[in-house]
């Protein structure tokens, strides 16, 4: 079990941040923000609580039991109740502490110990899940901004689609029917921004949510900007089997299931001595009136395993099998998060990559077809519906990179949590 942990901080140790290889988390904002929900997140708090609750169990469980102070009255006449007619009346006070075998503190101390560690991976668990979540919303309100922005330069164009078909429509060239499907175009991107609108403002109150209310506004940049490319171009992202190393090093959630390895361990050796006797010893004066001398008992006790067979023994072979349970589970989770990640990284991947074509040929693309298709409809070498359709397209591929662009953020926040760095630190 300690090789085991020590492998585990050797890799840890071995590894370099992956974060600082993606231009992602340099987004304007993004570091303060998340850094604010990790302080204020109540979730996250609560958790933060439990690891008190935790390591407050530590002392006490390898206290000493009570000592017991016991008063009475020994050989009193039940007819006279004449306390200085017998000799033998007296009135004992006698204190008692239980003993338990040594090693048994021990064992609790160290399976509470074990506890205390799994709840803090359990903490660092909810904080990296906290911590994706930020950054997933971070791009949510960027790319709801950024559609505003986009449907801004639409209706742009939409307005120099209109006042080109009137002007035709007024010198005869062009049937009326063009002006007012430009007019019509127009009208329902006005429709659209309704959408829009309630897009942003559901998208800041769930980023709001995280962070346990309302806060300061989180500036977001426009995602589908010039400047927001050359920084996705020099992202790195490391290869399956760099990522699987710091994985099983940092992830959270395995920590947490190597950490019940530990504490189902400790828990196996608390009860394979707990059939082991415990002593007590006791104390005992007992007073008598009349100038009688006073007596003194000292006593010694051991408690006896009788029921070691349908107590101790199986309840330490339960506490064997746990472990054995918390091995396989652990090796189960190591198997899940190497695909996890495997599919992560790759997921990572293909955004960068259809961002990337999306910049540098679907959209240049689009631009040039709108451009060149209103032009042509002004010297009247192409049907009015080919201008809308190159402007809708246009708008599409505006919108389709933002979109990427945020899926490729979240996407990013999800793989440092499966990591589990925390990068915002």
């Amino acid at each position: 079990m300690r090789s085991f942990l020590k492998l585990l901080l050797i890799l840890g140790s071995a590894v370099s941040p992956v974060a600082a290889q993606s231009a992602v988390f340099a987004a304007p904002g993004l570091r303060d923000y998340v850094s604010e929900v990790i302080e204020q997140n109540a979730g996250l708090r609560a958790a933060g609580v439990r690891v008190a609750a935790a390591r407050a169990r530590i002392a006490p469980a390898g206290a000493l039991p009570d000592p017991t102070f016991t008063l009475g009255a020994m050989a009193v006449p039940v007819t006279s109740f004449d306390i200085d007619r017998e000799p033998m009346t007296q009135f004992p006070i006698m204190v008692q502490q239980r003993f338990p075998f040594p090693g048994k503190q021990r064992a609790a101390t160290a399976v509470a110990r074990a506890d205390s560690l799994v709840a803090a991976a359990q903490r660092r668990g909810v904080e990296a899940d906290v911590a994706a979540r930020a950054v997933s919303a971070y791009f949510d309100l960027a790319d709801a901004r950024t559609a505003l922005a986009v449907w801004e330069g639409r209706v742009a164009l939409a307005a120099q689609a209109i006042t080109v078909a009137r002007t035709r429509y007024e010198t005869g060239t062009a049937p009326q029917t063009d002006l007012l499907r430009a007019q019509l175009r127009r009208a329902q991107l006005e429709e659209e921004r309704r959408r829009l609108d309630a897009g942003v403002h559901a998208a800041s109150a769930r980023l709001n949510a995280l962070r346990a209310g309302n806060g300061d506004s989180v500036f977001t940049p426009q995602l589908g900007s010039t400047t927001a490319i050359p920084g996705l171009r020099g992202d790195v992202i490391p290869s399956d089997t760099v990522l699987h190393r710091q994985a099983l090093a940092q992830n959270p959630q395995l920590r947490s299931a190597a950490g019940a390895v530990v504490r189902a361990d400790r828990a196996a050796s608390t009860f394979a001595i707990a059939g082991r006797p415990d002593f007590t010893i006791g104390v005992q004066a007992g007073a008598r009136l009349g100038g009688r001398e006073t007596f003194l008992t000292a006593l010694v006790g051991m408690s006896v395993p009788l029921y070691a067979g349908r107590k101790q023994t199986p309840a330490a072979q339960a506490a064997r099998l746990e472990r054995a349970a918390t091995e396989q589970i652990y090796d189960d989770l190591t198997t899940q998060l190497i695909a996890e990640i495997a599919a992560a990284a790759a997921h990572v991947r293909a955004l960068r990559d259809r961002i990337l074509q999306t910049a540098d040929q679907i959209l240049p693309l689009a631009e040039a077809a709108s451009a060149s298709a209103l032009q042509r409809y002004r010297v009247g070498a192409l049907e009015f519906s080919a201008v809308l359709d190159a402007q809708d397209d246009l708008f599409e591929s505006q919108l389709r990179l933002a979109d990427l662009i945020a899926e490729y953020g979240a996407a990013w926040g999800e793989l440092t949590a499966l990591l589990g760095e925390e990068w915002y630190q």
